[in-house]
């Protein structure tokens, strides 16, 4: 299992003990994918409290990262009181998601959470409004185009912070689950509370929970990084999580197995304090555990390579029409595979990465875990 999650989330004496075994090579190489996932600033301040023998070079970056991260927190909460003014003042209903549903709510330091953009729910009928009341505070395109059906309007920015518009919360392939999800966010909407921002709403801890482990686990298939683990913590410990409703919820998507998993990971892990009820899965076994650590941790330039053969592999044939021209979009607009002014350089990283043995690896954990999602105990 790679070190860094040990480092992070186990047992300081054991963290300690592995950070003195660590040479500069071996900190080069956590260092390496740490910054690919956002997790310097958390590095910076465990191996603070720890006293890691970290190189001088990289406890400076990790410091300085820290510094960033905590600058840039501070321009996005500015940019939603901002926003959530602007808002109240049109009549606008807007809900934080993710991290920006519980970053501002004093329980967790806002720097040991970077946020690459904001995610802001919206009703679909102010979709229009949303646009043009950004715009008057500075925020424009970025220049993506809006696919119907997506879960969120292209994004905005005013050059520091980026708004995520979102319309839905959850990838739907079918009218089915669109319809599961409709419900969902109705009764999300009941249960959301104040956002910690004048003006602005957040899901509630239990259902941001929920949202967190369906986006990681159905929409990444864990390639999106181990601040879920952060993330799940800081909600699980603020002692507000509904086990009830949670369960109920998951219930009513068809997402019991993907809250099994994750959630058991999480307590594997980071200890995570978790009441299964009866919902405990008897299957998920140390090779399930192994398997999500080494996705958390893929390498960033290769995640969708990683991700869409265990998405395919939960969806019907017929959802595959559907989300392959998805996922092609999605490659093409965020350019996930490769940096390349040329497509014939990017396939051939590609290539090589599938045919390694780090990527033959990634894929079939994917491949395991989309089967074992798909398994009935």
């Amino acid at each position: 299992m790679n070190p860094i999650l040990h480092l992070l989330w186990g047992d300081p004496s054991q963290a300690a003990a592995l950070a003195a075994a660590c040479d500069a090579a071996a900190w080069q190489a956590i260092d390496r994918r740490a910054a690919q996932h956002r997790l310097r600033p958390l590095l910076h301040v465990r191996a603070s409290a720890g006293a890691w023998p970290v190189p001088a070079d990289l406890k400076r970056q990790w410091h300085e990262s820290y510094q960033r991260a905590a600058l840039r927190a501070l321009h996005q909460k500015a940019a939603l009181a901002s926003i959530g003014k602007a808002f109240t003042n049109h009549g606008i209903a807007a809900a934080a998601l993710k991290g920006g549903a519980f970053v501002w709510s004093g329980g967790l330091d806002p720097a040991l959470r970077p946020m690459r953009d904001l995610d802001l729910l919206i009703q679909p009928e102010d979709a229009a409004r949303v646009v043009e009341v950004l715009a008057a505070l500075g925020f424009a395109g970025t220049g993506q185009s809006h696919d119907h059906g997506a879960k969120h309007l292209p994004p905005l920015s005013n050059g520091t912070v980026t708004i995520e518009p979102h319309l839905h919360i959850f990838d739907t392939y079918d009218a089915a689950a669109g319809a599961s999800e409709a419900a969902f966010i109705a009764r999300a909407w009941q249960r959301s509370g104040p956002a910690g921002v004048p003006g602005l709403a957040a899901l509630s801890p239990t259902d941001t929970l929920l949202h967190l482990i369906l986006h990681a686990v159905l929409d990444h298939q864990f390639n999106n990084g181990p601040l879920l683990l952060a993330d799940m913590t800081a909600l699980v410990d603020s002692g507000q999580v509904d086990w009830t409703i949670l369960w109920e919820e998951a219930e009513q998507l068809d997402a019991v197995r993907a809250c099994q998993l994750a959630l058991g990971v999480g307590q594997a892990l980071a200890g995570l304090r978790v009441d299964w009820g009866r919902h405990k899965a008897p299957d998920l076994g140390a090779a399930e555990i192994e398997r999500v650590a080494r996705l958390m941790l893929v390498d960033m330039a290769y995640r969708s390579a990683v991700g869409w053969p265990g998405r395919l592999l939960r969806l019907s044939p017929a959802g595959w029409l559907r989300q392959v021209p998805k996922m092609l979009r999605r490659r093409q607009s965020r350019q996930e595979v490769v940096a390349s002014s040329s497509a014939d350089p990017a396939l051939r990283e590609l290539m090589a990465f599938a045919i390694g043995d780090e990527g033959r690896e990634n894929i079939a954990d994917a491949v395991s875990l989309a089967r074992w999602l798909k398994r009935k105990p």
